[in-house]
């Protein structure tokens, strides 16, 4: 071999290893800090372009499931996006949140085995944990609050993100520990598992009390009551058995003091508060934003307005209504509405036939790594229902950097991929 290829071929490999870091280390960023995340995915694809065996990658990204699944949604919102240009003349092609449907195929033509998918989870997982710990630190006034905790209670015990980002990122890590609990078969390991889902548990419930979470938490525990349930009983006994544990699990959830002030009494009192004198309180606020985007879904119920049009369209209609101002935002706080404005039904459709086709693939897996992308789509479905998640950069790429490191379809190893491992 020419000595100069063969030092081009080293020098690629470390590229390829230096990318699989980058890809690794973009999980660890996305719940921490933004400019972090853009700046590693960027390296990512650039070592993934010079790296060794790229086209071979490239190849086999693009066969992967949930790639596809992806760039399908891609080709969903570049459409929309040229709708939206057609009929308003917005140009919205280098915005973020579409692009960020590419991500996966980069992650996919770096992560070439399990090994190196497992490195990405753990970073992921590495950087949450550190995160509830300096949340305990805070609580227990080692730490010092952010600055903004003084101006918004809520935001106290909040570390780089709001109460939602860090809630929903801690029931991700929750679903990765219970379901690495409920796989190993050392004991004591099991025990020390339990140990660190409760302490996340009681974070998440106890200590930042997110309302969001707390949505998410009845759905999630019902998956995993199901899960174990299933080990014993099998067909209708275990649906039924399933039922009554949810119904037991919302009644002692509900009568909860902290889940009672936090979220029965508070929307209670907050949608009260919004009939009565049209105050803009949270719950008031995305009612007022729910009843606003259902005539514009019924101005184009079939393809949407386009891309990004939901709040240009909003905003508009929002001039000539008095006492609007304190309700103005971005997106409509809700995911299914957000895509019924801008795609229409026929976005909703697609969006739907791949999100069950997302759960298939899932199911299909082995365990851990099925309980935990099962819980990873449960969570970003329900807190979707109160929450604009596609809308902010921080949830986007969690979900979407976190569903790229599925199990490989066909884990054959690519030889320098695995020389680069």
């Amino acid at each position: 071999m020419n000595p100069h290829c063969s030092s081009l071929q080293r020098i690629r490999l470390r590229l390829l290893v230096a990318g699989q870091w980058c890809a690794a280390l973009s999980l660890a960023a996305a719940p921490l800090n933004k400019p972090a995340t853009s700046i590693l995915i960027v390296l990512s694809l650039l070592f993934s372009v010079l790296g060794a065996d790229m086209r071979l990658r490239w190849k086999a990204a693009l066969r992967e499931p949930v790639v596809i699944g992806f760039l399908a949604w891609f080709a969903v919102l570049l459409a929309s996006a040229v709708h939206a240009w057609a009929s308003s003349g917005s140009t919205v092609y280098g915005e973020s949140f579409l692009w960020t449907c590419v991500y996966p195929a980069v992650l996919a033509s770096l992560l070439r085995s399990p090994a190196l998918r497992w490195r990405a989870l753990a970073a992921f997982a590495v950087a949450v944990a550190f995160v509830l710990v300096v949340s305990y630190l805070m609580q227990f006034g080692v730490v010092p609050q952010r600055a903004v905790a003084t101006a918004v209670p809520a935001m106290q015990n909040t570390v780089f993100k709001e109460y939602t980002q860090q809630g929903l990122s801690s029931l991700i890590l929750l679903a990765m520990v219970v379901a690495f609990a409920c796989h190993v078969r050392s004991r004591r390991l099991r025990i020390g598992l339990s140990i660190a889902a409760l302490a996340i548990l009681c974070n998440v419930a106890l200590v930042i009390q997110s309302r969001t979470t707390y949505l998410v938490l009845l759905p999630l525990a019902t998956y995993w009551a199901y899960r174990l349930l299933s080990r014993r009983l099998k067909g209708w006994r275990v649906a039924l058995a399933t039922g009554m544990v949810a119904l037991v699990l919302a009644a002692g959830f509900v009568s909860t003091p902290d889940v009672q002030r936090r979220m029965v009494s508070a929307v209670d009192h907050e949608v009260d508060t919004y009939l009565t004198s049209q105050q803009p309180t949270s719950s008031g606020i995305r009612l007022w934003l729910w009843q606003q985007t259902l005539p514009i879904i019924a101005d184009a119920p079939l393809f949407g307005h386009g891309l990004k049009q939901w709040e240009p369209i909003y905003v508009a209609r929002m001039r000539d209504v008095p006492g609007s101002a304190p309700f103005i935002t971005g997106h409509p706080h809700q995911e299914i509405l957000l895509i019924l404005a801008e795609q229409g039904f026929f976005g909703l459709f697609v969006f739907a036939l791949l999100v069950v086709a997302l759960f298939i693939h899932i199911s299909r897996q082995d365990d851990p790594q099925k309980g935990i992308f099962t819980s990873i789509l449960i969570i970003y479905l329900f807190a979707g229902l109160a929450n604009g998640l596609w809308s902010d950069f921080t949830h986007r790429h969690v979900f979407v950097l976190l569903l790229a490191c599925l199990p490989l379809a066909a884990s054959r190893a690519l030889p320098a991929t695995e020389r680069a491992r």
